[in-house]
């Protein structure tokens, strides 16, 4: 049996991101979905790119454009991403969002922030929250407090569609609902 390939066609990627694009987001491509499609989208778009492991940050040359996904991290971590500059970071739960704060406490850098928030899916698979992500009620109790923080730059929200259909989003309305 021969190896399975992909054919990936520039010109579609760079459409799908023009459409996300004209919804108004900011886009973070996951690099775990597919590694290699990173080289296209960071030579010829304004995406950021989502990494939850230490060891894909081979797939970004731009640390800026990187957003880190928090996942039970420690202080040896967190050096290793200061070091290799990176200060956009996600957390989905209050425990790494409280390891990034007392560690942003001995450090004089500024970091952006976002918190990953649960939507409901609305596709015919499924009509229940997604799993990762913290409640409405547990963000906006938070986005108060951080605002005071003198580490956090830029502070936001953080979602995630498990359907490519664009068509079944309805963000927006979404997010204004659950958030005070």
């Amino acid at each position: 049996m021969g190896k399975s390939k992909f054919i990936v066609s520039k010109s579609k990627i760079l459409g799908q991101f023009q459409k996300l694009k004209q919804l108004g987001l900011e886009v973070s491509y996951s690099v775990k979905t597919f590694p290699e499609i990173c080289q296209i989208l960071e030579e010829n778009t304004d995406s950021f790119f989502s990494i939850h492991m230490f060891q894909t940050l081979n797939f970004v040359k731009d640390m800026s454009r990187v957003w880190f996904i928090a996942q039970a991290w420690d202080k040896e971590l967190l050096d290793k991403l200061f070091e290799k500059g990176i200060r956009n970071f996600v957390v989905d739960n209050e425990v790494d969002l409280e390891t990034l704060l007392k560690y942003l406490e001995k450090k004089n850098t500024k970091v952006n922030l976002l918190l990953r928030m649960r939507l409901k899916e609305h596709t015919i698979y499924t009509g229940k929250y997604f799993v990762f992500g913290m409640y409405s009620h547990q963000i906006n109790k938070l986005i108060p407090e951080l605002r005071k923080n003198k580490s956090i730059n830029k502070l936001g929200i953080h979602f995630h569609r498990k359907t490519q259909n664009t068509s079944e989003w309805n963000i927006k309305d979404e997010i204004s609902e659950m958030l005070e």
